[in-house]
């Protein structure tokens, strides 16, 4: 075993809490510099061991405890952690703690937590090997110095301490002093026997004149004898008719108190009927109101759902009568449009006809009119030479190719001007197609969107519907728990009055700090951890009485806690039943049958508070009648109880009367559960309804917001379909203006693709020319050709007037008529088509269920809550009229209830004038029982010498009696028993004084036995100190050498001889300290030199070695687990403190018996065979230690060296 660790707070200079790290099993140190804490160090150790701080008055903890800056330090500890491994503890634990605290009023002693007594650590630390005989496991400088000073019969003194002579000299005092006392009581005992025979002779005269006064004593007592039996028998007669007649009275109390109680009962019943009732009444009041507020509610929403429905029926058959007109007109619209369409594409074929024919006829006068010209030029032209000709028909030639180039420019222009037209017309042919499908889905949509808000009206209006029942159902249960609520608080309140306030204001405070300081482990008062049957409820009570209200608690600790802070606060008193200190007896209960049963038995409570109702119940017995209890207390030793309440104690007494069960604290507390209980489930039930009130909520207002997110949808997607429409008749426009000027183009890339025909068949024809001889007339064949063209050309040019007539008429009517389509039928047709999609009948239908279905349950709303309101109105009525039976009832039931009061306390005072008779009787039959029983022992013919005789006879020979007595007055009545009682007690004290002179001579023998063992102990000690320190100073001193001499008592002084002889004569019993063998213990040494020196002789460091080996010496006489050394090596010098050094290292190291140290030092030697050094430091009055290397240890030393030095 050694000190594991050492955790200090609070103490001295140590403020704050200081874990030293853990300590080796060998050797340890401690530096620091001077007042840094290192003897505090020490102290907190000692402390703990209680080896010092003993007995400590308030001042003296004061002193321990840290004083600093800031708030005063009001407790300190320190701890110990042992290790117990080789379990020199008797704990079955490796590592121990002890820990002791101090306070200014407190003084404890922990063990892992535990709290132990001083004695317990005291004994524990014995059987760990700490010796109060043999205290060095602490070594001090003072306790060094006085070493070295201490003379030989101190040592000697010392070596007895040691060796445990001193409970032999404790028990041969303690002989000694028995010895004196009795001879003390010898010689009391010689005197009263004197005494004694002195009185016995007195005594012997007076017998004769004592016999005589006997004879007529004997007379009398037999008269008071018969006097007394017949008063009795009569007092016995009289107590069995008074008790026929107390249990007749209290059978009639019973059944008038169970009438009453029964009449109490139902009342109670009725009471609660009643207000069940009419809160039931006027919850149906309510109801029926709120029906008929909901019902004119129902009605407004009735009158306007069905105005919807008309105005909807209207739209409807708006819708489907535009409908139909729309399809009418669209039907012989489309009819119109496509005989004109047809009229159209016949016009156009005309037309093309006649653009055609007009192309023909135009061409052919073109070619007649360039020859006409040409043979006209031949006729008309005079060149004077072929050249010349040539010059002028090349030069047509060349003016006639310029303008083909720009005629065939032209028309490669316009052909890619028709190709771009046609593309563009085909764009916008499949743009209108797209813009079609976009319309038609969009319609879709909005007929999805129009279904799908009408589904969400519906599910909005269910849902609304079920919101207002929940609400309703809400409502009515939050009433009926706010009613219950208010009758749970006024039966708490009536629990409280019920109460004494000093008690009911403790209670509250509990409760209050219980719940502000979150204490754990607090069950309740008594009372509301039972419950019984309510016929035992007025026995329960009187039994418990004021311990109903005692708080249970799981241990003392919580109590303390309580306690502290009710005390702190001034906050009120309380009392607490803690189940861990609680442990009542087991009962044998008698077997009574059911006449009386325990009543634990009757009770319903946990197993775990059962220790609490074991301590206020478990010596109690229901009891069938005021009989039955008085034979529980007086025969069984038990307390006995009946159903009213009427106690009888085993200690005697007897408690009754009558008890109001109109304020039974038990009825209340029942009522106080029963009303919890429903409170608790009706918030339950409150709590699932506004869960289901909340989900219907948030159902609602996810439709809401659906509904909300329809609408704008609904109103883009209708916009969408006018903007599209309105895009879709641009389309159409745009796509006939590019159809006309398509044709346009083509038209005129015809009449361009001519005019490069006649170009070029003009250009050929020159060329033909130039390639024939010149010629100055015309030919045969070319006049007539001449002849012929002039009235042909005519004939042409009248036939082109009269085609391109006809061409302008079919134009005019292909315009016509187009403009008749374009203007007029299809911008109808597009607008009939646009009402008629507008006109959504099935749209129109669907909203028109939908509000149908809304009339439909408005109407069956107002239906089923007119049939609630006449329900709930017939309910109103019929609890109306129970309201009024019950009342009447109730009255009934109190004027019942109050005769039955008045009987039961006029059958109570019966029966308390007649306990007081029975009392009365009772105590005059103990009278005469004890007059009785003090006229002693008769003989068997005085119970039967006066039986015959009467009172008045009786009497007067008593009177005669007494009469002859008086005679007698001198007599010495108590002679003979005072004869034989002293002749007892001289033999008693003769018995006693032999006794004595046995005892004396054992005393004298345990002495002797005393005094031998007492210098064996001494002896054997002796040797074993001197063998230790001879082998201790070898190693300190190497060459040296050192003896412990025993001084014997030496007779040596003449006039000392004659009183010691007196003394031996006086015998071993007598032999006083003076007396004893030995005188003391010299020490002997020599230090190399070969003289040996007296401790006189040696300086300051020798000496100091010399007490250094006789502590050693001493402590291998004990060993100690481990030692405490301050400062030990102070006075040594150095060549010596290298020794004890080496020899501390090789205890430490033994392999038998190895021990730890735990030294403080300010030299290096022992800093060298440490195995771990510790620091102690000290800045602003706070302490404070460390592990520190050997390194930095040395280097502090050597420092403290050089300031000392420097000092000096």
């Amino acid at each position: 075993m050694h000190i594991k660790q050492v955790i200090i707070e609070r103490f001295k200079s140590y403020k704050d809490q200081t874990i030293a790290e853990p300590f080796s099993n060998k050797i340890n140190t401690v530096v620091g510099a001077n007042g840094s804490g290192k003897s505090n160090f020490f102290h907190a150790v000692r402390f703990v061991l209680n080896d010092i701080f003993s007995g400590l008055r308030a001042d003296d903890r004061q002193k321990l405890l840290h004083e600093g800056a800031g708030h005063a330090v009001l407790s300190a500890y320190v701890e110990i952690v042992f290790d117990n491994s080789d379990n020199r503890f008797p704990v079955d634990r490796e590592e121990v703690r002890l820990r002791r605290t101090i306070g200014l009023k407190k003084d404890e002693y922990y063990l892992d937590k535990k709290h132990i007594t001083k004695t317990e650590v005291v004994n524990l630390l014995e059987t760990a090997g700490f010796s109060r005989a043999n205290p060095y496991y602490v070594v001090q400088q003072g306790k060094i110095m006085a070493m070295t000073t201490m003379k030989d019969h101190e040592r000697l003194d010392l070596l007895k301490e040691i060796g445990g002579t001193k409970v032999y000299e404790e028990r041969r005092e303690e002989s000694l002093k028995v010895m004196k006392e009795t001879e003390g009581r010898r010689l009391r005992i010689q005197e009263v026997v004197a005494q004694l025979e002195e009185r016995l002779a007195e005594l012997d005269e007076e017998r004769e004149e004592l016999a005589k006064y006997r004879q007529v004593d004997k007379e009398r007592r037999s008269l008071e004898y018969t006097i007394y039996d017949k008063d009795l028998h009569e007092t016995r007669t009289n107590l069995d008719k008074l008790e026929s007649e107390r249990q007749q009275e209290a059978e009639e109390a019973a059944r008038v108190h169970n009438e009453m109680q029964e009449a109490h009962t139902r009342l109670k019943r009725l009471d609660k009927d009643l207000k069940q009732l009419t809160t039931h009444q006027a919850s149906l009041k309510r109801k029926w109101e709120e029906v008929g507020e909901e019902k004119a509610e129902a009605i407004k929403t009735h009158v306007k759902v069905d105005l919807d429905v008309k105005d909807q029926e209207d739209i409807a058959k708006t819708d489907a009568k535009t409908q139909a007109q729309c399809q009418k007109d669209l039907k012989g619209l489309s009819k119109q449009i496509e005989s004109k369409q047809a009229d159209l594409e016949k016009a156009q074929l005309e037309l093309q006809h006649q653009q055609k024919t007009e192309a023909a006829v135009q061409k052919r006068i073109g070619e007649a009119e360039r020859r006409l010209q040409s043979l006209h030029g031949k006729q008309g032209k005079k060149w004077s030479s072929k050249k010349e000709r040539d010059d002028s028909l090349n030069a047509e030639v060349q003016q006639l190719q310029e303008t083909l180039s720009k005629q065939q420019d032209t028309t490669q222009t316009l052909q890619a001007e028709v190709a771009q037209l046609s593309s563009a017309c085909m764009d916008k042919s499949q743009e209108i197609g797209n813009q079609q499908a976009a319309i038609k889905q969009r319609r879709d949509t909005l007929t999805r969107c129009d279904r799908e808000q009408n589904e969400l009206h519906e599910r909005r209006n269910s849902l609304q519907n079920e919101k207002k029942e929940i609400w309703s159902l809400e409502d009515s249960v939050r009433r009926q728990t706010d009613e219950l609520r208010a009758e749970l608080l006024q039966k708490e309140r009536r629990l409280e009055n019920a109460i004494a306030r000093d008690i009911n204001r403790g209670l509250q405070a509990v409760k209050q700090v219980t719940r502000t300081h979150n204490i754990q482990g607090v069950h309740g008062v008594l009372l509301e951890l039972l419950s019984c049957k309510s016929n035992l409820h007025t026995a329960v009570e009187v039994t418990g009485g004021n311990q109903l209200f005692h708080v249970v608690v799981d241990n003392d600790t919580v109590a303390t806690k309580i306690v502290e802070v009710l005390t702190r606060d001034k906050m009120g008193r309380a009392t607490f039943l803690p189940l861990n200190r609680i442990n009542p007896s087991d009962v044998n209960y008698p077997d009574h049958g059911s006449d009386a049963v325990p009543m634990l038995k009757l009770l319903k409570f946990s197993s775990k508070f059962a220790p609490a109702m074991k301590q206020v119940f478990g010596r109690t017995m229901v009891c069938k009648d005021v009989d039955v209890a008085n034979k529980v207390a007086h025969r069984d030793n038990l307390d006995g109880v009946t159903m009213e309440g009427t106690q009888v104690s085993k200690k005697g007494v007897f408690k009754g009367g009558f008890h109001d069960v109109s304020r039974s604290r038990l009825d209340l507390m029942k009522a106080i559960k029963d009303l919890q209980e429903q409170v608790d489930k009706a918030n339950d039930g409150a709590e699932k309804r506004e869960a289901q009130a909340m989900q219907v909520e948030n159902d609602l207002n996810a439709i809401l917001t659906e509904m909300q997110r329809l609408e704008p949808k609904q109103h883009y997607l209708r916009e969408g379909i006018a903007q599209l429409e309105s895009d879709l008749a641009s389309l159409t426009q745009q796509e006939n203006s590019l159809r006309k000027q398509l044709e346009q183009k083509e038209t005129r890339l015809q009449t361009v693709e001519a005019n490069i025909q006649e170009l070029k068949q003009s250009v050929q024809e020159h060329q033909a020319e130039l390639r024939t001889e010149l010629h100055n007339h015309l030919s045969a064949v070319e006049r007539q050709e001449l002849a012929d063209l002039t009235p042909r050309l005519k004939q042409l040019q009248e036939e082109v007037v009269r085609v391109s007539a006809q061409r302008m008429e079919e134009e005019a009517r292909v315009s016509e008529l187009e403009d008749v389509l374009n203007t007029n039928l299809l911008k109808r047709r597009q607008e009939l088509t646009q009402r008629l999609e507008q006109a959504d009948v099935e749209a129109d239908r669907q909203r028109l269920e939908s509000r149908r279905k809304e009339a439909q349950a408005a109407e069956a709303a107002v239906k089923e809550l007119t049939d609630r309101e006449r329900r709930l109105e017939g309910e109103l009525e019929e609890a109306t009229k129970q309201v009024r039976d019950l009342k009447e009832e109730a009255d009934n039931l109190r004027d019942t209830e109050t005769s039955e009061a008045q009987h039961v306390q006029d059958e109570q005072k019966a029966l308390e004038m007649l306990m007081s008779k029975r009392s009365a009787l009772q105590g005059k039959r103990t009278e005469l029982e004890r007059k009785i029983k003090d006229l002693g022992s008769l003989p068997s013919e005085a119970f039967e010498k006066y039986r015959d005789h009467t009172l008045q006879e009786l009497h007067k020979l008593l009177q005669k009696a007494n009469s002859q007595l008086k005679k007698f007055s001198h007599v010495n009545k108590k002679a003979l028993d005072q004869y034989t009682n002293f002749t007892e007690q001289r033999e008693e004290l003769a018995r006693r004084q032999t006794e004595n002179g046995r005892g004396e001579d054992k005393i004298k023998q345990l002495i002797q036995t005393l005094d031998m063992r007492k210098d064996e102990a001494i002896e054997r000690t002796f040797k074993q100190v001197a063998k230790n320190f001879r082998e201790i100073f070898g190693e300190l001193a190497p060459g040296g050498r050192g003896e412990l001499v025993m001084q014997k008592r030496l007779r040596l002084d003449p006039q000392d001889e004659p009183e010691a002889e007196e003394e031996e004569e006086a015998g071993p019993s007598d032999r006083p300290d003076a007396m004893e063998r030995y005188a003391g213990v010299k020490v002997k040494v020599s230090f190399g030199s070969g003289e040996t020196m007296a401790m006189k002789q040696l300086s300051g460091g020798q000496k100091t070695l010399v007490a250094l080996a006789l502590i050693f010496a001493i402590q291998r006489c004990d060993p100690a687990p481990f030692y405490l050394f301050d400062e030990i090596d102070a006075a040594l010098d150095p060549q010596y403190r290298t020794t004890v050094a080496k020899m501390l290292a090789k205890q430490a190291n033994d392999p038998r018996n190895p021990a730890q140290f735990i030294i403080t030092t300010f030299h290096p030697q022992i800093i060298h065979e440490t195995d771990k050094v510790y620091g102690v430091s000290h800045q602003n009055r706070i302490s404070r230690i460390d592990v520190v290397t050997k390194e930095d240890a040395l280097d502090f030393l050597q420092s403290e060296e050089n300031r000392q030095k420097t000092n000096e």
